[in-house]
């Protein structure tokens, strides 16, 4: 929809300007359409630079955690780099044959130890327009339900170990 005015703004701003003949009513609407393109454009740009117009939404799972290595009480983890950077290889279900894996590039991992449960506790962070009005101006734009990030936080009861992937088990 800001599209629309935007090319409105720019069309009415072109007509006026070659088509009417000097005076008042000329400045008006010229001016008019010059507002209409500039205030679009600068909308536009804030939309995608600072998301106008939408909200961050939270969603958090929290799943039961099993270990990744059969006989043992451990997670498993892949450094990355030289950085603090690991992939996690986690199972939320016992029979569960394939691990599951954090990913480092679209979010933060935190270990907290001797907890209560094992468990993993995911939060996913979506922008959402904050109101149906937002969304019919900027949908061509950003759109609803745009990934942020994902986190992931390990609650390890007493015992439990992190264990380096070798590359064979890769």
């Amino acid at each position: 929809m800001i599209i629309i005015f935007l090319f409105a703004g720019a069309i009415l701003f072109a007509c006026s300007m070659i088509f009417m003949h000097r005076g008042i009513n000329k400045m008006i609407w010229v001016t008019l359409g010059l507002i209409l393109s500039i205030g679009s454009v600068v909308l536009i740009a804030l939309n995608y630079n600072i998301y106008l117009g939408m909200k961050e939404v939270n969603q958090t799972q929290t799943y039961p955690l099993t270990s990744s290595v059969k006989g043992k009480h451990a997670i498993l983890y892949q450094q990355i780099g030289t950085k603090d950077e690991r992939i996690y290889y986690y199972a939320t279900n016992p029979l569960q044959q394939k691990l599951a894996k954090t990913d480092p590039t679209t979010g933060t991992t935190k270990i907290k130890r001797n907890s209560k449960l094992n468990q993993v506790k995911i939060t996913r962070k979506t922008r959402v327009y904050k109101n149906e009005e937002m969304r019919l101006l900027f949908s061509n734009g950003v759109p609803n339900k745009q990934f942020v990030s994902q986190d992931y936080e390990f609650h390890l009861m007493y015992g439990w170990t992190l264990e380096k992937v070798s590359h064979q088990k890769q």
